[in-house]
């Protein structure tokens, strides 16, 4: 059975009210891993997965701090927003194997910069390429050698359950050409990667790319052995996971993030077990489960980071004084909305390769019809008077 590491429970308390922000209190339930008994540890990575989880409820900018008192952890949040700061406290924690789990109640303060935008109300798209396996070999133990492909499917999968993006998935592409120098590669033009262009086939806002740099085992195994049963519970088959997770703004392609999720789970299954990644039964073993939070702690960083960059998307066809855009109800767009318009340029850097400029054109549009998919707008005056064409877009900051 998988396990729910974080999740959010459905109760806000609206605590104040001043002016344009007020207060909520949210309950937000997180989850760590537990290495060498040290439960301090594991309970500030999880109440920071919790406060991550409540700030993308509250769209507000939090500060971790642990303070200990009499030989208590205590662990607080500094939240400043609009001149209000607020704190975070753990009401309860349990330890279940090498996982610790606590739950923390959240008074968080909305970011007037942010969450009474207009960025806040709109789904952003990003795909989800191929994750290249640096040493192929290690896949063996396991039959694992799918994860290149299924392990960013259920990248995906975590980024959506979130809510706040909607992720779509192009394992088949593998856009680095030298996975050790990923993500600074070069492809045949000067290019760093294709990102831009692939954004624009997909028809998404950002791209999420990675390597896997280790899966080995951290033990001496016994593939051929017949008789290999499963270890005993207190036995130690620890395997590495390392992944390089990359998120590039897909219109200039801007590298906006990087980070390395390093865990180690307990291979607690015999070697001779083809599981295959991302089986019911691959789930369900120590290392499994050790995959699975890294990933939704790749999925929260995701939903983090985006929260408050701007909505973007493509004009994809101009007909008289009416724009379609590639962004519809799917995306939360609505009849009566307005736009910005923003002239696509290309501009070229020392090395002569190609760079995305966009320039305010001082134009809105207001959305009249709305698809699942694409929407159409209407502009002031006629488009060819104005200029705009296929291939510019339209943003709300």
């Amino acid at each position: 059975m998988r396990l729910s590491f974080f999740s959010i429970l459905l109760s806000y308390v609206l605590l104040s009210f001043s002016g344009a922000s007020f207060a909520v209190t949210i309950d937000a339930v997180g989850e760590a891993i537990i290495y060498d008994n040290d439960i301090a540890d594991a309970r500030y990575r999880a109440t920071q997965q919790a406060i991550k989880q409540a700030v993308l409820e509250a769209s507000s900018r939090v500060k971790v701090s642990d303070e200990m008192t009499n030989g208590d952890v205590t662990s607080s949040v500094a939240i400043r927003s609009s001149g209000y700061v607020q704190r975070a406290k753990i009401i309860s924690e349990e330890q279940n194997g090498n996982f610790l789990k606590v739950v923390a109640r959240i008074d968080v303060t909305e970011d007037s910069q942010c969450s009474t935008g207009p960025t806040s109300y709109y789904r952003k798209t990003l795909g989800v390429t191929g994750f290249e396996l640096q040493v192929p070999q290690q896949a063996q133990l396991g039959a694992i050698s799918n994860i290149a492909r299924e392990l960013p499917k259920f990248l995906a999968d975590e980024i959506n359950k979130q809510g706040y993006l909607k992720a779509l998935t192009a394992t088949n592409i593998a856009i680095y050409p030298d996975l050790i120098n990923a993500p600074s590669s070069t492809n045949y033009d000067g290019s760093l990667t294709d990102v831009t262009r692939l954004s624009e086939q997909l028809g998404v806002q950002y791209i999420i790319s990675g390597v896997i740099r280790d899966i080995g085992e951290l033990y001496q195994r016994r593939p051929n052995d017949k008789a290999n049963k499963d270890p005993l519970p207190d036995e130690d088959k620890e395997r590495n996971f390392v992944v390089d997770i990359y998120l590039y703004d897909g219109f200039s392609g801007a590298l906006l993030f990087e980070k390395r999720y390093s865990e180690i789970g307990n291979w607690d299954i015999a070697d001779n077990k083809r599981v295959g990644f991302g089986s019911a039964k691959f789930w369900t073993i120590n290392y499994g489960k050790v995959v699975q939070q890294a990933l939704k702690e790749s999925a929260l960083d995701t939903s983090e980071q985006l929260r408050c960059q701007p909505f973007i998307a493509n004009i994809f066809r101009t007909e008289g004084n009416r724009i379609h855009i590639a962004a519809g109800s799917i995306a939360g767009i609505k009849p009566g909305d307005t736009f910005n318009v923003y002239r696509r340029y290309e501009v070229f850097d020392q090395l002569q390769s190609a760079q995305t400029q966009l320039n305010n054109a001082n134009i809105s549009v207001t959305i009249k019809q709305v698809q699942p998919n694409f929407s159409v707008g209407e502009l002031v005056v006629d488009s060819r008077i104005l200029n705009v064409q296929k291939q510019d877009v339209v943003i709300a900051w």
